[in-house]
């Protein structure tokens, strides 16, 4: 199993040169000829990477910059008028995830409904060959495109015959887990919420290459753990990123200062509405006690925390001091856990 790698200073995006266009018109006139994928990217997990990975090598090997399309907010929701997707991750994080991976350049487009009735060829031919002068396409062998999903990969090489631009198939990438219907699962954004509301944080840092977080400001709440001697960091109601199952987990906590993340430290973390106490949140919270010291203030600060391990479900106990020894024990379990994992993106 491999160890832990030591703490150090994590970029929020170490690729300082990428650059990130939320409109069209962002998007300079002279622009060089690149290799380009689509794709909504949530989570950027190791089947988008692979995607991401494939067009960087291309990308490299023929002269051209790595460029990647996407969308906010999430094509269902516009289309259908639900509520939004449980996203993995927030929609900066998602494309500072994506440019970390390798990409110079993103665009990130505001899906609408007019944008929606684009047909396939019009979204080729005015946002890959016009706006970002694609020479080459890559896709996984699933995509769709264009209104009503009328374009495939079989679309998108007869397009690229038309407007002169290869196409780059790239295979699905298998999870460690076996289809309803049998053979294997392939690594998904759905089967990344799944585990996540199972709590299973391994099944989801193997899908994602790394420790599944969210990122919020540090609230002021109630101040109860500080009173039991277990001080928390509150999160809101909406952190970036999906909250799992509710439950105690083991994981790390970082303080972003600046544009970089502070080294991470072992933290436990509580998430769910304090049963235990009437005057608890009617909504659920990340509440994360910091093991060790720290000496800088929290409040009002960004952070991360990322889940390793869910430890038990949230429990409502008879009194103060049945709760402030499970406490106890879930910071020693905390400590047992995250010494025998290995990292995920080893």
């Amino acid at each position: 199993m491999c160890s832990i790698p030591p703490p150090r200073k994590l970029a929020v995006n170490e690729v300082t040169s990428s650059r990130v266009w939320r409109d069209p018109h962002e998007v300079p006139r002279e622009l060089a000829p690149g290799v380009v994928t689509i794709g909504n990217f949530d989570g950027v997990h190791r089947g988008h990477r692979r995607v991401i990975d494939s067009l960087v090598s291309y990308a490299s090997a023929h002269d051209l910059a790595p460029r990647a399309l996407t969308f906010h907010p999430h094509p269902r929701h516009v289309m259908t008028g639900s509520e939004e997707p449980m996203l993995i991750t927030g929609y900066d994080d998602r494309n500072a995830l994506v440019c970390e991976a390798g990409v110079e350049d993103l665009l990130d487009v505001h899906f609408t409904l007019e944008f929606a009735q684009l047909r396939a060829e019009e979204f080729v031919r005015e946002y890959l060959v016009d706006l970002l002068r694609a020479r080459a396409v890559v896709l996984g062998k699933d995509s769709r495109f264009g209104r009503r999903n009328e374009g495939d990969f079989h679309t998108m090489v007869e397009l690229g015959e038309k407007y002169g631009f290869q196409v780059v198939s790239v295979e699905e990438l298998d999870a460690d887990t076996e289809a309803e219907s049998g053979g294997r699962e392939r690594i998904s954004s759905t089967l990344v919420r799944k585990s996540l509301l199972a709590g299973d944080m391994s099944g989801a840092a193997r899908m994602l290459g790394r420790w599944h977080s969210v990122r919020d400001t540090v609230r002021h709440g109630f101040k109860r753990g500080r009173e039991l001697g277990f001080p928390t960091a509150n999160f809101s109601a909406h952190p970036s990123g999906a909250v799992p199952i509710d439950g105690v987990y083991a994981g790390y906590f970082s303080v972003l200062d600046g544009d970089r993340f502070l080294e991470r430290v072992p933290a436990t973390i509580s998430v769910g509405t304090n049963p235990t106490f009437e005057e608890g949140p009617a909504y659920r919270i990340v509440e994360t006690y910091v093991l060790g010291s720290h000496e800088y203030e929290l409040y009002d600060r960004q952070a991360k925390v990322e889940f390793v391990e869910r430890l038990r479900p949230t429990l409502a106990f008879d009194g103060i001091e049945a709760l402030v020894e499970q406490m106890h024990r879930d910071v020693a379990v905390t400590r047992s856990t995250l010494a025998a994992h290995g990292d995920p993106r080893a």
